[in-house]
């Protein structure tokens, strides 16, 4: 029996640890300003990928991103399919040949949102239950 509770506790631990680190990165979502008509998943796609610059309208869009790899990760995985990896080597190449300036990048998510809200023509990411109706979500 003391064998058995020697494993359980540390199994139990590392089993919520798990958990709760998996919810935390589970509802990453794209957010937009209210008044942009243009987004769609298909298009915050192109645009961390480095495949335009521009909304559908022609506008210049501006990227917005938070540090933390775990939201980094489910972000890049989530709209464009590709690894956080993968996205910041697209990157990386673009701004040292100057095709491109750096995703600003944020520490909260509360930052990121106050960006999108001022500015209709910027795009981030941060954690669903961060949302409420001052921006607008693109799934």
């Amino acid at each position: 029996m003391k064998q058995f509770k020697t494993w359980l506790m540390p199994s139990i631990l590392i089993a919520a640890m798990c958990a709760a680190s998996c919810s935390a990165v589970a509802g990453i979502v794209a957010i937009v300003n209210k008044a942009n008509t243009v987004a769609d998943k298909d298009t915050i796609a192109k645009l961390y990928t480095l495949e335009t610059k521009f909304w559908p309208d022609g506008t210049v869009a501006r990227l917005y991103g938070l540090y933390g790899e775990s939201a980094r990760e489910a972000f890049c995985s989530a709209y464009t399919g590709k690894s956080a990896a993968a996205i910041k080597t697209i990157w990386s190449k673009a701004v040292f040949t100057g095709h491109a300036v750096p995703i600003k990048m944020l520490d909260s998510d509360t930052a990121v949102k106050n960006e999108v809200i001022n500015d209709k023509n910027a795009v981030g990411y941060v954690d669903e239950s961060t949302v409420d109706g001052s921006v607008k979500i693109i799934r």
